[in-house]
């Protein structure tokens, strides 16, 4: 095969320049062989254009192939909808003369406002809050229910809840919570709220939990841990911050570089006995909590809240005490993943000043919590803080805090929770001592039958 090539390679070479053939003399090139050259470049230039030429009719004609099978398509397209859109105008008329014929022989037409009037229902809805406990403590202010304490060594139903929400008008919306307690009945939240009116006011009138610090505004079986932080229950019970009264809310424009800010402020006539006395004539609480709320990232957010409660301690209302707080919230929810992961960090500090006969009590407090969720079902949380006692700052204790949640569903949710307390309290109001240390383990179970979720209020 290399031969064959070869020679004819040769011959073709040597055609063009037989000045160079083997055995013959060089000389110059004859006019006409000039001429040849030209003659075949001419024919290759015009072969090519006609090339290109039929190239760009193809690609015309190619062009107007699918333009034509375009329309074609859409024509098709159209007819169909023109089809279906027959279809349905027919059976609209079949059923239209249908529902005439019925008509036809009844002078009389009754109809039934039953389902016009289940649309103002309220969404009812029941949660009951049980648990075990037991404590290494025999004292009573830790083993039975009190202001302070919710119980131990014993099963208790902390709270059977019945609710009522419901959209009043565009206007207003109205919302209800009764609490059964074992022996008792409580009106636990009982509101009526504006929405949207002018100086982006919401307005709130009735019973309720004032909007101070961060967890004022939780329902018992919606808290991070079983029980709220000792700080708060030192300073205010084992009861919000609340009672009958007016409250307003403001969307402010944002301040302190924010995403957004509000602005709420209370009138409540209220107080537990702790910090506020549940006595007097008037008996009222001036509540203010501003919040500031960041967006850090699509998945993690931080908001801080910076409050104060001012109100009097003595039956006779002649002293004043005042409770401020500071709040920080660093929650991260991962986008499409929040069913399965979540973390939410809560700490707040408290600082509490009341006026005394001989002079002023100035008290402090703290807590910080960190929930875990590890996936669907479980989560892992825990709490520590610091409390003294407002009427007596030598009087102290801390509380390490430990829980486990499994959630069988967003109905029904179980709860194991360790708890150690260290106290240093030498004359609590009413209750003899002593006051040991204790250790304790909660188990909780928590239900709810209707649309009346586990949350925030």
């Amino acid at each position: 095969m290399r031969h064959q090539f070869y020679k004819p390679a040769l011959l073709l070479f040597f055609f063009f320049f037989p000045a160079l053939a083997p055995g013959e003399p060089v000389q110059a090139p004859l006019p006409g062989d000039h001429t040849r050259v030209e003659q075949i470049i001419s024919q290759i230039d015009s072969l090519k254009a006609r090339l290109d030429r039929l190239k760009a009719e193809e690609e015309l004609k190619l062009q107007e192939l699918e333009k034509l099978i375009t329309d074609i398509k859409a024509k098709i397209e159209e007819k169909e909808q023109e089809e279906e859109l027959q279809k349905l105008l027919e059976e609209a008329k079949k059923l239209t003369a249908v529902e005439k014929k019925e008509e036809y022989g009844v002078g009389h037409r009754f109809s039934s406002g039953l389902r016009q009037q289940q649309r103002l229902n309220p969404n009812i809805s029941v949660s009951g809050d049980f648990f075990g406990g037991i404590s290494t403590s025999k004292k009573d202010f830790i083993t039975e229910p009190s202001d302070v304490s919710y119980g131990n060594n014993g099963f208790h139903l902390r709270e059977l809840s019945l609710s009522f929400i419901a959209p009043l008008d565009p206007f207003t919306r109205g919302k209800t919570f009764i609490s059964f307690i074992e022996d008792e009945v409580v009106i636990e939240e009982a509101y009526l709220e504006w929405l949207n009116l002018p100086a982006r006011m919401n307005l709130k009138v009735g019973i309720f939990n004032a909007e101070y610090g961060l967890l004022n505004r939780y329902h018992d079986h919606a808290l991070p841990q079983f029980d709220r932080p000792k700080v708060l229950l030192d300073m205010f019970s084992s009861a919000p911050i609340g009672g009958l009264g007016l409250a307003g809310n403001f969307l402010l424009k944002p301040l302190f570089w924010s995403n957004s800010s509000t602005l709420d402020i209370s009138f409540i006539r209220g107080g537990s006995g702790r910090s506020f006395t549940d006595q007097g004539k008037y008996n009222l609480l001036y509540v203010g909590n501003m919040t500031n709320f960041y967006e850090l990232t699509r998945n993690t957010y931080v908001e801080w809240r910076l409050g104060g409660a001012v109100g009097h301690n003595d039956p006779a209302e002649d002293y004043l005490s005042y409770v401020g707080n500071l709040g920080f919230t660093l929650k991260w929810v991962p986008v499409g993943s929040s069913k399965y992961r979540t973390t939410d960090w809560k700490t707040e500090f408290l600082v509490g000043r009341r006026e005394m006969p001989g002079g002023q009590i100035y008290s402090k407090g703290f807590y910080s919590s960190l929930q875990n969720k590890l996936n669907a079902r479980w989560w892992v949380s825990g709490r520590v803080g610091y409390s003294e006692l407002p009427y007596d700052n030598d009087q102290h204790q801390w509380d390490f805090t430990g829980c486990i949640d499994y959630w069988q569903s967003e109905f029904v949710f179980f709860r194991l929770q360790y708890q150690y307390s260290q106290r240093k309290f030498t004359d609590l109001i009413s209750i003899p001592g002593p006051y040991p240390n204790d250790s304790s383990i909660i188990f909780q179970v928590c239900w709810a039958m209707g649309p009346h979720k586990h949350e925030a209020y």
